[in-house]
């Protein structure tokens, strides 16, 4: 199922004697299926009284079966000779807008500029199970904003997709590898406009199901990358698929050079015994290589097997993941890190069935437990146990649990020092819990407490607060409030040059690799005769020279307020709003030095300071009018201030970004001049 589906549509409602009524008409156009005279239709019908925590469906398909919906499908016989006309949709858009910021030149001034594009989007129905989609030079304008967030892993902060193109229908060309995948449509616009991207997609008689995506972006209308997708799958009997994707991406313009970066892969979920027991898995490839530059390109690939059983009170799975450390599919894909062989299992279990004992009216509970190692090195990359579970009352309440250990027999950590040495961290043991309220009701809040405790003394907590309020008929509000602390958590802080010279030790300026530092950028310090030693077993970089992991106890905390609402003037006119105001604020001391990979040592007479604040405020306002089907004029506010405090790592120990409050930083982020975006966009659906 495609929850993105988005055609034209029509409907109304209406209250009689018998309850509340909806008519839907939706036009055969907008609907995929056969060219065959006569048809069957899979058909399933769900209803939500929320007032009574009821759900009924027809089908019936009971909980301990739900593992493939579809094929559980009502049949809807007797539909013959439906010739639809052809869907064809052009909609062009044209918007304009001013942008206000402070001025460069005078501080406190606001300077302003004004936009103005055009663009537009095509939909054809080839056939009735075929469609083109195209879009050139979109906009997004209406887009809710990313969220502010901590990240300071050694990983990339991945964010969802919201840009309506790349939004529906956008099922077909998912190709999941492990805790990534294969395309990650986020990549495409993130560092050029996009010029164009067409898809087409659709699904034979046969059940064969095609997607193929193309993308090109670049400045001033001028392509420097290209994005490419085509995927198919083939439905094998009422259960099973099996299928396979190419990806292609292409760039003149990643670091001067020319990259082609392509990806393969052959994926299978083969199901036995009525969908009770499976085996599924995926082969794929990665290659990428530099056109025309002295650099060499790189091959890798990755594989998943596990088997399944899918069905009953009892389920779960165990498997094996093999990810090559050449195996790199971020350049169009999403993958956080390769270089590992996972054995991986899981025990899942519907209590009582999934019908309701004493006072619950249902529950379950689920056991995971994975082992890794490196794949290049054979390394012990460590252990998690992960106990889950879930329990709603009687009164539609429900209670959240789980348990995490995280290295209980040890292990390495090949990513945190960034590319230099693996790292041993201390275990950790993680306590979540969660309630949520009562359903039914016009509003609900769910408090949760999250506990983490490190073998060597670190502890993480969180505690957030989410609140549901359908306020009335026409307005729905929500709410989000999260507060993060770290303290004493071991971590990275930075990779650091020392310089062995003749009046003592030096250090680079900035945190940088040898090569990249001339005896210019380093500056003498007094080490208070302690450094010898603490380098004396590693190996130098060149001559006098030690490229190592500096790392500190970290003490961090953050606060996040999230607020989201939605007021329907009218069922074609609305207003929503977003807004989201974040505050975080570190410090690294303690300082150690890596001499190897299970061995931290003191370094206390470490020069450079590692400490930072920064806050923001994000809004978006949009009114959205439809003012025919399909045609949408969109008025958007959009609001943003940023502060940021981060000292030179060098200055003198006189004051500290970590000694400010949160709500000092929420204070000080509303003194910061403005960014303001007003726009306002109009498109005209010219429906056949």
């Amino acid at each position: 199922m495609d929850p993105s589906w988005d055609a034209v549509w029509y409907s109304d409602v209406r209250t009689t004697q018998e309850g509340w009524a909806v008519e839907m008409r939706i036009p055969y156009s907008m609907l995929r299926f056969s060219e065959a005279p006569t048809q069957t239709w899979g058909v399933h019908f769900t209803r939500r009284i929320p007032r009574l925590g009821e759900q009924s469906e027809w089908p019936h398909v009971p909980r301990t079966e739900r593992t493939n919906l579809v094929a559980r499908f009502g049949r809807l016989e007797g539909i013959r000779d439906v010739k639809p006309r052809r869907n064809v949709q052009i909609i062009p858009y044209t918007v304009t807008g001013v942008n206000t910021l402070e001025s460069e030149e005078v501080a406190g001034k606001r300077a302003s500029s004004r936009t103005f594009d055009v663009g537009g989007d095509l939909k054809v129905g080839l056939g009735t199970n075929v469609t083109l989609d195209g879009t050139i030079n979109p906009d997004f304008g209406q887009v809710e904003a990313d969220p502010a967030v901590l990240n300071l892993t050694a990983f990339e902060t991945f964010f969802q997709e919201r840009r309506p193109f790349f939004v529906e229908g956008i099922n077909i060309y998912e190709f999941s590898v492990g805790p990534g995948r294969l395309l990650y449509t986020r990549r495409i616009g993130a560092d050029a406009p996009i010029i164009g991207a067409t898809k087409l997609s659709g699904r034979t008689g046969s059940g064969l199901s095609f997607g193929v995506l193309g993308a090109a972006t670049g400045s001033d209308f001028s392509p420097s990358r290209g994005y490419g997708v085509g995927r198919v799958s083939q439905q094998i009997g009422s259960y099973s698929s099996a299928g396979g994707i190419v990806t292609l991406f292409e760039a003149s313009d990643v670091g001067g050079d020319h990259l082609r970066s392509l990806a393969a892969g052959a994926d299978w979920d083969l199901r036995f015994l009525q969908n009770r027991y499976g085996v599924e898995g995926f082969f794929a490839l990665t290659n990428r290589n530099w056109i025309d530059a002295d650099i060499d390109g790189e091959t890798g690939f990755a594989s998943k097997l596990w088997a399944r059983k899918r069905q009953g009170a009892w389920y779960g799975f165990a498997g094996l993941d093999v990810f090559s450390d050449a195996f790199n599919p971020n350049d169009i894909g999403q993958l956080r890190q390769n270089n590992f062989i996972a054995f991986l299992s899981s025990i899942q279990h519907q209590v009582n069935g999934g019908r309701p004992f004493g006072p619950f009216s249902r529950a379950g509970a689920r056991f995971f437990f994975v082992q890794e190692f490196s794949y290049r090195e054979g390394l012990d990359l460590g252990q998690r146990l992960d106990f889950g579970s879930r329990w709603t009352l009687r009164g539609f309440q429900s209670i959240i649990f789980g348990l995490e250990y995280e290295n209980p027999f040890g292990g390495y950590d090949l990513y945190e020092t960034r590319g230099l040495l693996p790292w041993s961290p201390p275990g950790s043991f993680a306590i979540q819990g969660r309630f949520q309220t009562d359903e039914r009701r016009n509003w609900q809040i769910e408090p949760g407490l999250d506990l983490a405790f490190y073998g060597d003394g670190g502890t993480e907590s969180e505690v957030s607060l989410e609140g549901q309020w359908n306020a009335s008929n026409r307005l729905s509000l929500s709410a989000q409030i999260e507060g993060e602390w770290e303290r004493d958590v071991q971590a990275w802080s930075a990779n650091e040059t020392f310089l062995r010279s003749g009046s003592g030790w030096r250090i680079g300026e900035e945190a940088s690799h040898p090569d990249d530092l001339t005896y210019s950028d380093f500056v003498a310090f007094d080490d208070h005769g302690t450094l010898d030693a603490i380098l004396a077993g590693v190996d130098p970089t060149g001559v006098d020279q030690y490229y190592v992991s500096v790392f500190g106890a970290r003490d961090t905390r953050s606060a996040d307020i999230t607020l989201r609402g939605t007021f329907t003037l009218t069922p074609k006119l609305s207003l929503q709003l977003y807004s989201q105001l974040f505050a975080a604020t570190g410090r690294y001391d303690r300082f150690r030095i890596q001499q190897d990979r299970d061995r931290l040592t003191d370094f206390d007479a470490y020069p450079k300071r590692d400490e930072f604040a920064f806050s923001s405020l994000n809004s978006n306002l949009v009114l959205r009018w439809e003012y025919r089907p399909g045609s949408v004029l969109f008025v958007v506010w959009t609001h943003g201030r940023e502060a940021e405090d981060i000292l030179n790592p060098l200055a003198p120990m006189v004051r500290s970004p970590y000694d400010r409050s949160i709500n000092d930083q929420f204070s000080n982020t509303f003194d910061v001049f403005p960014e303001n975006a007003f726009l306002i966009k109009l498109n005209y659906n010219f429906l056949n």
